[in-house]
C-alpha cells in the first residue's frame, strides 16, 4: 500500500476540510501499481490515491474521506462483485463513495444487487485509451465534490477552462442540459447558416399550425409564445399537451407518415420560423448543428410528453381512487337513507297500528261488554227458570260446576271418563259428569242415583258449557282490547310506572297465533316499574318471540325471563332451537339481512337493527348470543327507564 507523507498530502483543502482519497482495489499488485501511476498525477492537489486488495480494504482515518472507489474485477476466477461491494458498504465512508467497476470480463451476472441499490457510477473495461481512466475518475471526483459543496476550493483544480469537468462536451448532451429557447436559437442559427436568413412569422392566439390527420410538410420553430396540442375524441376536442409541446412543432409528425396526430394551436401571440421539409433536409445535410439540435429537441420533447403521460396516468389513478372513495361514501349514505326510510316506515307502521288499535278497541268495547252482560243475564235467568224444576238444586250445581271447571287436556278428560264410567256403569252418563266437573267416584255415584231426568242433566251441562265458553271468549277479547291499547299511543313520550310484565303479556297475546306450536314459559323475577314507551318495547318483545318461533320451525320451548341486575332490568327471550351460525350472527344486525331464503319476515315488521335502535333509544343495550340448542336475545333497560 502506498500513501504520501502528511507534509505534502494531496487533496487537503486550504480551509482544513478532510483529505480526499481515491481507493483502488485490485487483487493484482501490478494492476494496483499501474492504476496508481496513471491516477496520481491527474489527481494532484485534489485527492490521494490509495491502493489495496479488495479483501483488505483500508478504513478511512477520521481526517480522510473516500470520494471514489475503483474496484477491479479480472482473472480466471472472477470474484462475486455484489458480495465485494456489500462488504465494502458496511463501512460508512466507503458506502458514501462513488463506485466504479473496472472489469476484464465481457459478461457479468454478479451485479444485480449493486444495480438495484444504484451503487454503480460506471463500468469501464480494462482496455481503455491512455488518459481516459484518469479523465473519468477526475470527473467522478468533481461530481462527488460538487454535490456536497459547490464552493469546495479543490474544484477549480478539476475544472477545464472555467467549465465544470463533469459537464458533457458533446453537442447533443450539452443541448439536453440547456433551456428550450437556447436550443431553438442555436437551431435557427444553424438553419440560417445553411439556408440564409429566415423570416420571423408573428401569429395571434388561436392560429392552427398543424391539423389532426392532415399531412405535415413543414415544421415550426417556436421562438416566443406557447402552443397547445389538441385531439378530437368522442366527447369533443381535448387538450392533451400544453407546457410539454417543445420549441419545434410538427417534428414528431415526421415519424407518423407525415400526418399530424394532433392539432397544434397557438394559445398566445407567437413568433415562429417556418421550415419546409425540403429546407430541413438541405440544412441537415450541410450543417451538423441542426441535427444535434433537432435530436436534443426531440429527446426533451418526448421526455416531457412521457412525463406528462405518466402524470396523467397518476392523476387518473388518483381520480379513480377518489371516485371509489366517493362511491363508498355514497353507498354508505344510501344505506343510511335506507335505514332512515325503514325507521320512517316503522314509525308510520306504529302510527297506523296505534290508530287501528284505538279504533278496534273502541269498536270492541261495547260488544264485549254486551257479551259479558248477556252471560250474566243468561245465568241469572236460568237460575230463576230452574226454581220450577223438581231437580232445581242438582241442576244448578251441575251448571255451576260446568262453568267453573278448569280446562282439561284431551288425555286427562279421557282418563276421567273411563274412571267415572267404571264407577257408575254408564259411559254416556260419565261423559256428562266429567263435563259437570265431577271428579270423585263416590260423588259421581251419588249424583247418578239422584238424577231422574237424564235429558235435563244433559241440557244443564250444555248450558253450563255454553256459559263458560261465552265468558271465556268475552274475557279473551277484553284482554286483547286491553293489549291493543298499549299500541294506541305511538310517538308519545315514554311513560313512567310501566309494568314490564304486563307489556310482555300483551305482546305474547298479540302474537299468540304465530307461536301456537311453541310452548311459552314465563320466568318472571322481581323488577321495578320502568319509564318506557310500552308500544315500542311491546313490539320488540313480540318481534323477538316470533323470530325465536321461526328459528324453531316447529315444536319447541321459548322462555321469557326477567330479572334485576344492579341498576338494570334484564329481559331475555331464550329458545332451544338449532342456533345461529357464527358467520350470520354478526350480520343479523345489518339492515335488510335475512336468513329466510331471501324473504324479509320479522315478527312485527322490525329488523334486529331497528330492535337494537329502539332499545338504545331507551338508554339500554341489546345483545344476541347463540350456540346449538340455545339462542338468547337479551334486552337490558335502565331501572330508571330514562332515554
Amino acid at each position: 500500500m502506498n500513501a504520501p507523507s502528511d507534509a505534502d498530502r494531496p487533496g487537503t483543502a486550504p480551509n482544513g476540510a478532510d483529505t480526499l482519497r481515491v481507493l483502488v482495489l485490485a487483487t493484482s499488485a501490478a494492476r494496483r501499481e499501474e492504476l496508481a501511476a496513471e491516477l496520481a498525477p491527474a489527481l494532484e492537489h485534489v485527492a490521494e490515491v490509495i491502493t489495496a486488495d479488495p479483501g483488505d480494504a483500508p478504513h478511512a482515518p477520521t481526517d480522510r474521506t473516500t470520494a471514489v472507489v475503483l474496484l477491479v474485477s479480472e482473472g480466471a476466477d472472477p470474484r462475486d462483485v455484489d458480495g465485494t461491494i456489500a462488504a465494502l458498504d458496511r463501512d460508512d465512508d466507503l458506502a458514501a463513495a462513488c463506485l466504479v467497476l473496472l472489469t476484464g470480463f465481457d459478461r457479468h451476472e454478479d451485479l444485480t444487487d449493486a444495480l438495484d441499490r444504484d451503487r454503480l457510477a460506471a463500468v469501464i473495461t480494462l482496455t481503455w485509451e491512455p488518459g481516459e481512466l484518469a479523465r473519468q475518475t477526475r470527473s467522478h471526483v468533481a461530481r462527488w465534490l460538487r454535490a456536497r459543496d459547490p464552493d469546495d476550493p479543490r474544484l477549480p483544480h478539476l475544472d477545464q477552462d472555467g467549465r465544470p469537468l463533469e459537464l458533457p462536451t458533446s453537442e447533443l448532451l450539452r443541448d439536453l442540459e440547456v433551456d428550450d429557447l437556447a436550443v431553438a436559437t442555436r437551431l435557427v442559427a444553424g438553419l440560417e447558416r445553411a439556408l440564409g436568413p429566415r423570416p420571423r412569422l408573428v401569429v395571434p392566439e388561436g392560429t392552427r399550425l398543424t391539423r389532426e390527420g392532415v399531412s405535415v410538410d413543414a415544421v415550426f420553430v417556436l421562438l416566443r409564445g406557447s402552443v397547445a396540442l389538441e385531439r378530437t375524441t368522442r366527447v369533443g376536442p381535448l387538450r392533451l399537451h400544453h407546457g410539454s409541446t417543445g420549441p419545434v412543432i410538427g417534428l414528431l409528425s415526421l415519424a407518423q407518415r407525415r400526418r399530424a396526430f394532433f392539432t397544434s394551436r397557438t394559445t398566445t401571440t407567437a413568433e415562429l420560423v417556418h421550415v419546409s421539409i425540403e429546407q430541413l433536409d438541405l440544412a441537415l445535410q450541410q450543417e451538423p448543428d441542426v441535427g444535434a439540435a433537432l435530436a436534443a429537441i426531440a429527446i426533451t420533447g418526448l421526455a416531457r410528453r412521457l412525463r406528462r403521460a405518466e402524470q396523467l396516468q397518476l392523476e387518473r389513478i388518483e381520480l379513480n381512487r377518489d371516485l371509489e372513495q366517493e362511491r363508498r361514501r355514497l353507498t354508505r349514505t344510501l344505506e343510511e337513507l335506507e335505514d332512515t326510510r325503514d325507521e320512517l316506515v316503522r314509525q308510520a307502521r306504529l302510527a297506523s297500528l296505534g290508530e287501528l288499535a284505538a279504533g278496534v278497541a273502541h269498536e270492541l268495547n261495547n260488544p264485549v261488554a254486551a257479551l259479558s252482560r248477556a252471560a250474566r243475564f243468561i245465568a241469572d235467568d236460568t237460575a230463576r227458570l230452574l226454581e220450577q224444576h223438581p231437580d232445581t238444586d242438582l241442576l244448578a250445581d251441575v251448571i255451576a260446576g260446568t262453568r267453573d271447571r278448569p280446562p282439561l287436556t284431551t288425555a286427562e278428560e279421557r282418563a276421567r271418563r273411563r274412571d267415572l264410567a267404571d264407577a257408575v256403569g254408564d259411559a254416556d252418563l260419565a261423559r256428562l259428569l266429567v263435563a259437570a266437573g265431577i271428579e270423585d267416584r263416590a260423588e259421581a255415584r251419588e249424583l247418578a242415583a239422584a238424577v231422574a231426568d237424564r235429558e235435563g242433566l244433559s241440557a244443564a251441562v250444555g248450558l253450563g258449557t255454553a256459559l263458560r265458553n261465552l265468558e271465556v271468549a268475552a274475557a279473551r277479547v277484553s284482554e286483547l282490547v286491553s293489549s291493543l291499547r298499549t299500541y294506541a299511543r305511538p310517538g308519545q313520550e315514554p311513560i313512567a310506572g310501566i309494568d314490564l310484565h304486563e307489556v310482555v303479556d300483551d305482546a305474547l297475546r298479540l302474537v299468540g297465533h304465530r307461536v301456537e306450536e311453541v310452548r311459552i314459559v314465563r320466568e318472571y323475577g322481581e323488577i321495578p316499574p320502568l319509564r318506557i314507551h310500552p308500544g315500542e318495547i311491546g313490539q320488540v318483545v313480540g318481534n323477538l318471540v316470533v323470530n325465536a318461533a321461526e328459528a324453531l320451525d316447529g315444536p319447541g320451548t321459548i322462555t321469557v325471563v326477567t330479572r334485576t341486575e344492579g341498576d338494570e332490568v334484564v329481559l331475555e327471550v331464550v329458545d332451544d332451537g338449532p342456533g345461529i351460525p357464527a358467520d350470520d350472527l354478526a350480520r343479523l344486525f345489518e339492515p335488510r339481512f335475512t336468513t329466510k331464503q331471501g324473504t324479509v319476515r320479522y315478527g312485527l315488521g322490525l329488523g334486529l337493527s331497528i330492535v337494537r335502535r329502539i332499545v338504545n333509544a331507551h338508554g339500554g343495550r341489546f345483545d344476541l348470543r347463540s350456540r346449538p340448542g340455545r339462542t338468547v336475545a337479551e334486552v337490558r333497560l335502565p331501572s330508571g327507564g330514562e332515554r
